[in-house]
């Protein structure tokens, strides 16, 4: 790798391709990530550090090496896991009968607001300190969801996704102003991706996808736009003399972030909670087991099914 042109990208699956293009690695690090985008269109040689599953704690003990004196441009999307991205979905997904996912929104909450300021600003200042001629530019992440849940294997409620969608605003407001203390470039990427989320005419967010560590994360139009809005934004000039950059992988050591996974509405958990709501735990085994023999094309059971979390949902709030 040229080190005089050389580009670090840190963070977490959002900058490791995840949802764009196949699995690279056992990080992803996928050819249609954002970096990857950015780094030809810039002709700079990329050191691809970013992993799935990545939290601050990972990215300090295991993306930092390749920073030097001589790196020209570092990106970084991060935070989201260390507020439980994976977890607080998971939640939300699930039927009412399963769970409460306001407990898991809040949770996710008081950690943004007293932990992820602390955290953010000392990596970006020890980003800082490793590469102090680079350009640091930080992105943020958009909103999931349009209001409309349209996928047969979640039940997203209004409520839910009016939530998260906040919680999104929210998270863009702290890496933004993290980033301040050390005069990064904010790429904030929320009102560039509306009219571009879950269920919506022209997706840049997948929505449930498989490999299911995919959903929701960016799909390959998507990280496409971040690569457009963070070139859009860095001064760093491209280079002629390497229009098809090299990328070096970092270690493979991918996060200690859960991923993603669809409702078991036939676990223990599902069925007793089921009928604690006063539903019929038979019946709703039994639905599950259609939608799961049927490959997702008994569309009567799933109708069903978000019948029964409806009726849940309007006797827990009426």
């Amino acid at each position: 790798m040229t080190e005089a042109s050389v580009y670090v990208a840190l963070g977490d699956s959002y900058a490791a391709g995840v949802g764009g293009g196949p699995r690279a690695s056992g990080c992803w690090r996928a050819d249609a990530g954002y970096p990857v985008l950015l780094a030809r269109t810039l002709g700079l040689d990329l050191a691809y550090q970013a992993c799935l599953g990545a939290t601050i704690a990972d990215v300090e003990r295991h993306q930092m090496g390749a920073l030097s004196d001589a790196t020209r441009l570092v990106s970084i999307t991060l935070g989201g896991n260390d507020i439980g991205f994976a977890p607080v979905l998971i939640s939300a997904a699930e039927p009412a009968w399963m769970s409460d996912s306001d407990t898991a929104i809040d949770a996710a909450l008081v950690t943004l607001r007293t932990e992820l300021p602390t955290r953010l600003r000392g990596l970006y200042a020890a980003v800082r300190e490793r590469a102090p001629q680079a350009e640091l530019v930080v992105t943020t992440y958009p909103r999931l969801f349009n209001g409309e849940d349209c996928q047969l294997a979640t039940f997203f409620s209004d409520h839910e996704m009016t939530r998260l969608n906040a919680a999104a605003d929210e998270l863009a407001a702290v890496i933004a102003e993290a980033a301040a203390t050390v005069g990064a470039t904010v790429v904030d990427v929320v009102d560039p991706f509306v009219g571009h989320a879950v269920c919506d005419e022209d997706e840049w967010v997948n929505g449930v996808a498989w490999p299911l560590e995919g959903s929701f994360h960016p799909s390959a139009a998507g990280h496409a736009a971040y690569a457009r809005l963070v070139a859009g934004a860095v001064t760093v000039p491209p280079s002629a003399a390497a229009p098809e950059p090299r990328i070096t992988h970092g270690p493979e050591a991918p996060g200690s972030a859960p991923t993603f996974r669809l409702p078991d509405l036939l676990s223990p958990r599902s069925l007793e909670g089921a009928r604690a709501h006063g539903l019929d735990p038979d019946e709703v085994a039994a639905l599950a087991a259609r939608t799961q023999a049927g490959a997702q094309t008994d569309l009567a059971a799933y109708q069903r099914l978000m019948e029964l979390d409806a009726q849940v949902r309007a006797a827990v709030t009426g």
